[in-house]
């Protein structure tokens, strides 16, 4: 069994980059669970607008753009696997409540797993949103740090779910797998012959000439990651939670589709985010924080 982990974000600019690796496979494993409009899409029973409409995705250009692209590879002979066993969990969850058999879907060992790191997830999600109201930028900066490592131990716990599932499979395969997903890699290693990766963040970075940088959130996250691995990994805590509040101030929320003149938009934006970001020590993301979000609230009541 071979995989090639292609480490990727919800940018169709990255999706030709995408392609030309899947083309090269006859398996192509998806990060999402098998859903119902999923299914009914790769049947024909549904066609992409459709699809697109149903789905649950804050990335409407990139479904469309994905999904095309899903339907082309199906018609060449690809076998399209979608693997999140996590997320499965939580469609599951999901369904155990409408058809009122919760109490005894929870009795799962994997899915009591599931469901404790959602809360830890979400309760820090609140607090964090909580602070954000009080305009303290202190307890914004703690909140996000408790919110980073929650979020980290679910990421952790999603790759030990999906690399155990996907050594099921047989042959060579690209395994679809966000930039966060890092340890999928390592995970799987450990359960089939032969694994491979290419972050196509990184080589659209090499292809556009510009100097890649992580953004702080991400860093934040991936530092608490690796301790839940074992492994020492130091840095400023605070100072990246800091940046990582600054970075999503500055940071484009639309879409945007490539273009001749720029074929990398979402990867420009974001490393000029990250690089205004961590070029600002404590006190000066307090002060841009306070004058963009706490003063401005101010104003407008």
């Amino acid at each position: 069994m071979k995989a090639l982990i292609s480490y990727v974000s919800h940018r169709a600019e990255l999706l030709p980059l995408l392609l030309q690796l899947v083309k090269k496979c006859k398996k192509f494993v998806l990060e999402e669970p098998m859903t119902v409009e999923l299914k009914k899409l790769l049947s024909g029973e549904m066609n992409v607008k459709e699809y697109v409409m149903w789905a649950d995705t804050t990335f409407p250009v990139y479904t469309t753009h994905f999904a095309k692209i899903l339907l082309d590879l199906k018609s060449k002979g690809v076998e399209i696997l979608p693997v999140e066993p996590y997320l499965e969990v939580i469609e599951g969850i999901h369904r155990a409540v409408e058809e009122n058999r919760y109490e005894e879907y929870v009795k799962d060992e994997v899915v009591q797993k599931v469901l404790k790191a959602e809360r830890a997830a979400t309760g820090a999600l609140i607090e964090y949103q909580k602070a954000f109201m009080s305009r303290d930028f202190d307890l914004v900066v703690e909140s996000t740090l408790k919110f980073a490592k929650a979020d980290a131990n679910r990421f952790v716990l999603r790759d030990e779910m999906r690399a155990r599932k996907i050594a099921e499979i047989d042959g060579e395969y690209t395994v679809e797998a966000g930039q966060m997903h890092f340890l999928l890699e390592d995970m799987l290693k450990d359960l089939i012959d032969e694994v491979k990766s290419v972050n196509l963040v990184e080589k659209a970075a090499e292809i556009a000439g510009i100097k890649y940088v992580k953004n702080p959130g991400n860093e934040l996250t991936e530092m608490y990651m690796w301790e839940i691995a074992g492994e020492n990994f130091e840095g400023d805590e605070e100072l990246l939670a800091a940046q990582a509040l600054v970075y999503i101030s500055l940071l484009k929320k639309e879409e945007m589709l490539p273009t001749a003149r720029e074929p990398f938009p979402h990867l420009k934006n974001e490393v000029t985010c990250a690089k205004i970001a961590k070029s600002m020590n404590y006190g000066e993301c307090r002060k841009f924080i306070e004058r963009v979000w706490f003063k401005k609230d101010e104003v407008t009541g």
